[in-house]
């Protein structure tokens, strides 16, 4: 079964591209995974993808940041991969780049996209029903007995979702989000635009740099002047994630709660 995940680490993407199990143990590695290895590396070093938690930019020597996240921690070690000497696991595990920016660089090398990411046939993203799937419907009833399990569907009537088009063209003076129309996209698109703008504004302000991502997603702010009413928690959650501080990256949150959507 091909992945959708929405990132994978470099150790991960070479064995799987060359078509070999990355949890299996190796006394040597397969020649086109170390290719692999050595191109993504140098890719990465060379600024042509993003990798999600090391940066190409320097770290000021006496800064409080971790210097995980900083690649001149690692100079050695990725020379040693792209010159093939040696290969650091930890590092090329750590290495993590999207799905969005993998795809994308593909498409600028004119490299066909590897099927255990992007499966022939599949489409790139889920298309989500305007009104959303019955998952997101249901609503806890309280069953009548101990031990009883009840549903009901909230289903959305017609005429239920907010014009996409005029939220983008609101300005909240209060927050001032400078939220600016954009004419050529689709509605999905738009509402995406808009949640990773709100959700950039709101940490860049020092007192909400501890938002972590889930709550980011189930911010006031979002719920009310992104029009996500019917887009799925985990999808807004993944848009945020691709605009959120690269130390807020690993930290999950809790889950999104059905009591909260229950309560909008």
């Amino acid at each position: 079964m091909a992945l959708i995940s929405n990132e994978l680490s470099v150790w991960n993407i070479s064995f799987r591209w060359a078509g070999y199990d990355p949890d299996r143990f190796y006394f040597y590695y397969p020649l086109e995974v170390k290719d692999n290895f050595k191109l993504l590396m140098e890719t990465i070093l060379e600024g042509e993808i993003y990798c999600e938690t090391i940066t190409l930019e320097k770290r000021p020597r006496d800064s409080k940041a971790d210097p995980k996240y900083y690649i001149r921690t690692y100079l050695d070690d990725v020379y040693a991969c792209i010159w093939g000497h040696r290969y650091n696991k930890k590092l090329l595990k750590w290495a993590t780049v999207s799905r969005d920016d993998f795809h994308e660089w593909c498409e600028r090398r004119s490299i066909p996209l590897p099927e255990f990411w992007f499966p022939n046939g599949w489409k790139y993203d889920f298309e989500w029903p305007e009104y959303g799937t019955r998952a997101f419907w249901a609503r806890h009833v309280e069953p009548q007995e101990q031990g009883g399990f009840s549903l009901h569907f909230d289903i959305p009537e017609e005429g239920d979702s907010k014009n996409i088009r005029y939220l983008v063209n609101q300005k909240d003076s209060e927050q001032n989000l400078d939220i600016e129309s954009e004419g050529n996209l689709r509605p999905n698109q738009l509402t995406k635009l808009i949640v990773q703008r709100i959700a950039s504004k709101i940490w860049d302000y020092p007192e909400s740099k501890h938002i972590n991502i889930s709550q980011m997603a189930r911010h006031e702010v979002i719920l009310k002047y992104a029009g996500v009413e019917h887009y799925d928690p985990g999808t807004i959650i993944k848009w945020v994630r691709e605009v959120a501080p690269v130390n807020l990256k690993g930290k999950r949150g809790r889950p999104p709660d059905k009591s909260d959507e229950a309560a909008q």
